[in-house]
């Protein structure tokens, strides 16, 4: 039987999905001016290194992906608003458990990374739809082969 291992691609979404996290957390966290930069440029680095993974996929598949990620999102996104905007005495309940300074922090940074990297891949279906891919010739060259 093959052994499943995680591949380089794994390991670099991860990775990239971790860098754009501290990202958000350094620009949530820290209430300094100064925090934008480095923020900025860890979320630049880590969406980078998430967009990168899919570099080689088709139209169809990196569809799937958004969609992927867009469902990772509203999955992460429940408990931070669950902790942090409960509405309900129910919801309120289920909020308490997620109170803490640090909690609140980890699950904001959470679903803000995974919702940046969401969009991201919904950006590069996009362009991929439009015909702007790697490797395939750009809208115009298209229109210039067709003549």
């Amino acid at each position: 039987m093959p052994r499943t291992r995680f591949g380089p691609s794994v390991l670099k979404r991860a990775g990239g999905v971790a860098i754009v996290a501290a990202g958000v957390a350094v620009n949530t966290g820290f209430d300094s001016s100064i925090r934008t930069i480095p923020a900025l440029l860890l979320i630049t680095l880590g969406v980078a290194l998430v967009t990168s993974t899919a570099r080689e996929h088709t139209t169809a598949r990196l569809l799937d992906s958004a969609k992927r990620w867009w469902l990772l999102a509203f999955v992460t996104f429940v408990p931070y608003a669950l902790g942090t905007a409960p509405d309900s005495e129910s919801a309120a309940a289920v909020g308490d458990a997620f109170a803490g300074p640090v909690v609140s922090l980890s699950l904001e940074a959470t679903a803000g990374a995974v919702v940046l990297c969401a969009v991201s891949m919904t950006v590069l279906y996009g362009f991929a739809w439009y015909g702007i891919h790697p490797g395939r010739p750009t809208p115009e060259e298209r229109i210039l082969l067709e003549e």
